[in-house]
């Protein structure tokens, strides 16, 4: 055959890839979507623990879970100031958190897991803030409340930190109002989201604890 048919057949291969990714790209992309979401969250558990960074949907979603019953206290990690300077002017994770439970007219009172250090910058140092402190508490089974895009990686994260600490992690994942696993390619939060998780999710795979190469400090 020579390089001309080669080409050709090349071409057109690659020509027909293209518009059956086209075709079924809904499912495609829905389904990849869905690599990075897991829900193993039931009743019973010691604590609810928020993580920071999405205080506008993990925490209603954690009160939710909370008014059903999964677990009788409630938590919220303590993440690092992106400016101390100016810090305070901004509503808060916990003030935040406790003007959500007067809008959903809750009983429910909120506390914050003290970090190790000056504040989370990762969900690996979540985890090591959350494992001290439940070791305190003497907790069993904590679930973790995350965005559903982030769900398999926090998880990932936390059972690493927690092996053999004899305490054991659920996750359960909050959904918002602009996108989901299937749509999330028609919004910019969406994509922006869905590509960072792409590249996220191998370092947490990968490693163990949080990779030197990784300077969150």
């Amino acid at each position: 055959m020579s390089w001309r048919k080669k080409a050709l057949w090349a071409v057109s291969f690659l020509f027909l890839v293209f518009v059956l990714a086209w075709f079924f790209r809904k499912p495609l992309l829905t389904g990849y979507a869905r690599l990075f979401g897991v829900h193993t969250a039931t009743k019973g558990a010691n604590a609810l623990v928020c993580l920071s960074g999405g205080k506008i949907t993990r925490v209603p979603e954690t009160l939710r879970l909370w008014n059903q019953g999964y677990a009788p206290s409630i938590y919220l990690t303590n993440e690092k100031k992106g400016n101390k300077e100016f810090s305070k002017l901004e509503t808060g994770n916990l003030g935040f958190a406790r003007e959500v439970v007067r809008k959903m007219e809750l009983n429910a009172t909120w506390e914050t897991i003290p970090s190790l250090g000056d504040g989370a910058t990762s969900t690996f140092d979540e985890a090591e803030d959350v494992l001290a402190y439940g070791k305190e508490k003497g907790w069993k089974r904590i679930i973790i409340v995350t965005d559903e895009f982030h769900t398999r990686r926090a998880r990932y994260a936390f059972e690493k930190i927690f092996d053999d600490s004899g305490i054991e992690v659920e996750v359960a994942g909050a959904s918002n109002e602009v996108f989901s696993d299937d749509d999330w390619w028609q919004s910019d939060r969406g994509i922006s989201s869905y590509v960072l998780e792409t590249i996220k999710f191998p370092v947490y795979l990968l490693w163990d604890q949080e990779p030197t190469v990784v300077r969150n400090n």
